[in-house]
């Protein structure tokens, strides 16, 4: 059986009082039309057609909500939710079945969706559509049922009278429709007396004319909730922050504090991971086995290798390996690229750079377009001038090198294997391996080579080199 889905996106929202479209909006990360193309892809391969206002269509907003194989269409006129799925097109309504949803429900579950296709197509309905059984917020239609159960109506709050209030069922708004049926009812929608048109409406028409209409029960009443307002928009965060936590923990995950604590709906972690308060994991963040991260940390587009420690602070777009130990206040900016057991102790910043196996970076350091050996000690204060106003040059730090407190590496520039910077150089010129330099502008030291310095308590007055301690 051929499937179609369209999704409405073309509300205009105005009560959430922004220039930007609602469906745009993000909860947990990602916009409310991405958790609803995420739920509809794990449901089913139908094609998806998302029906947008006519100066979205090729938004770059919501080009980048949706996948490459989905497809947009414009409604002209707000003219309500007849005319906004009307303005779908033939190719969307020309499947066997339609499944009809709206993009401001980011709460939607992947199993509802699949209830209502199976059950579509088990019963061979006219209409199959959601119900909530009790109502997750008001303003929302009843249904009301015959004494066979079958539903006989629905009656839209504003017109609802004291014994109506009593039923609590209530229609979600997502529907199953089979194309031939919707195809013509859309023509036989007449406009209420606001002038827009209703897809409710069918409802009414099919048991006038005696078709089948069966409901489907939503798998929990709240995920049918509409995102209206930034209130309701705060709503649906906490409750799918609520949903993500219970999940992280039934997967061993150790959340010290749950409330404080954040994800993104695209994160992986591993068991034995430890959480502490305050801290968020979100976008494609993949956090392995015995990691400890936090409080006050954020992790962002980040893979956090096995045993790694991450605490107080912030990376984005970074690789860090196994057994690191990053913070507090350090922040890893995209590109930076952490092997195994590198030591970033506080206030560092690293962009665009590999830091080899065992090197540590021991605070007040900025390092920039790099690449730096294995065993490399960078004392404190150190910055790599990587730009001259114009390019960001490179600058390559060979293995078991030892950069002095305070130096200034300004690229394009290497430094060879086992060479040593006095505190306070400024590096203008390539250094030799196993050399020393001090001075500003740096220059070599007499006589032989640099002295041994492999002790991470190594400090030498005479070119006031410090470990990362």
């Amino acid at each position: 059986m051929n499937w179609s889905v369209v999704i409405l996106a073309a509300g205009v929202g105005s009560r959430m009082r922004s220039s930007k479209p609602k469906a745009l909006h993000q909860v947990a990360g990602k916009p409310m039309l991405s958790h609803v193309i995420s739920a509809v892809r794990e449901s089913t391969d139908a094609d998806v057609t998302v029906v947008v206002q006519p100066e979205h269509i090729d938004s770059e907003e919501f080009r980048a909500a949706v996948d490459a194989n989905t497809i947009f269409a414009s409604q002209k006129h707000q003219l309500g939710t007849a005319d906004a799925v009307r303005s779908a097109g033939e190719a969307a309504l020309s499947g066997d079945r339609v499944l009809v949803l709206y993009a401001d429900t980011p709460l939607i579950d992947p199993e509802t969706i699949a209830n209502l296709i199976q059950a579509s197509s088990a019963t061979d309905a006219d209409i199959c559509f959601v119900t909530a059984d009790p109502p997750p917020v008001g303003g929302l239609g009843r249904i009301v049922r015959d004494s066979d159960d079958a539903v006989s109506k629905i009656v839209e709050e504003a017109d609802a009278d004291e014994s109506t209030f009593t039923l609590t069922e209530v229609n979600s708004g997502w529907y199953a429709f089979p194309g031939e049926f919707l195809r013509e009812s859309l023509q036989n929608v007449q406009p209420a007396p606001n002038g827009e048109l209703y897809l409710t409406d069918l409802i009414e028409m099919a048991i006038a004319a005696g078709r089948k209409v069966v409901t489907v029960a939503a798998k929990v009443p709240i995920e049918i909730i509409g995102v209206n307002t930034r209130e309701q928009l705060a709503f649906a965060e906490v409750e799918l922050q609520t949903r993500y936590r219970k999940h992280w923990m039934s997967m061993g995950v150790t959340l010290i504090d749950p409330a404080t604590t954040y994800f993104g709906s695209e994160v992986e972690i591993e068991m034995d991971v430890v959480i502490h308060p305050n801290s968020h994991i979100r976008g494609n963040s993949i956090v392995r086995e015995g990691c400890v991260i936090g409080p006050n940390s954020i992790i962002d587009n980040t893979e956090l290798g096995r045993g790694s420690k991450f605490l107080s602070s912030f990376a984005d777009s970074a690789r860090i390996g196994a057994d690191c130990e990053v913070g507090p206040f350090s922040r890893l900016r995209p590109g930076a690229v952490l092997s195994d057991g590198v030591y970033v102790g506080n206030y560092a910043e690293i962009k665009q750079s590999t830091v080899g196996s065992g090197s540590k970076i021991g605070h007040f350091s900025y390092v920039g377009n790099s690449t730096i050996g294995g065993n490399v000690n960078i004392g404190a204060g150190t910055v790599f001038v990587n730009y001259d106003g114009s390019n960001k040059n490179h600058i390559t730090v060979g293995d078991e090198v030892f950069i002095g407190s305070g130096s200034m590496l300004v690229a394009p520039l290497e430094i060879g294997d086992g060479a040593l910077t006095g505190a306070g150089s400024v590096v203008t010129k390539n250094v030799e391996p196993g050399t020393t330099v001090f001075g500003v502008p740096a220059r070599k030291q007499p006589g032989n080579g640099a002295p041994h310095h492999t002790s991470e308590n190594s400090e030498d007055a005479s070119h006031g080199g410090e470990s990362h301690e």
